[in-house]
């Protein structure tokens, strides 16, 4: 019968089939140890996703009403220069009927 360091091939069988069994058994022990601790994780960490969640709420809520803001003062600053420009020629007016007196 063939050998191999002093094995017979059932031997060899058997020792691959009882490490295949230990290395799959601590596999799922990791695995499985995996999961236990990132359920952990998460749910020791949902009040502070849901305040993240909050956070970007608001940020983008902030961002919306700037952008507002930002055109109302573009609208304003446009009606400011109408004015002014309005004033000027006013002024410029004033000057020719005072100069024709």
């Amino acid at each position: 019968m063939h050998s191999l360091l002093g094995y017979s091939w059932a031997e060899i069988a058997s020792i691959l089939a009882v490490i295949s069994v230990l290395f799959s058994g601590v596999y799922w022990l990791i695995r499985h140890g995996a999961k236990v601790l990132n359920n952990a994780i998460t749910a020791g960490t949902y009040p502070l996703q849901q305040q993240f969640k909050e956070l970007t709420n608001t940020i983008k809520q902030l961002n919306g009403n700037f952008e507002e803001e930002h055109k109302n003062l573009k609208r304003l600053e446009q009606e400011v220069e109408q004015h002014d420009k309005a004033i000027i020629l006013h002024e410029e007016k004033i000057k020719r009927l005072e100069e024709r007196k």
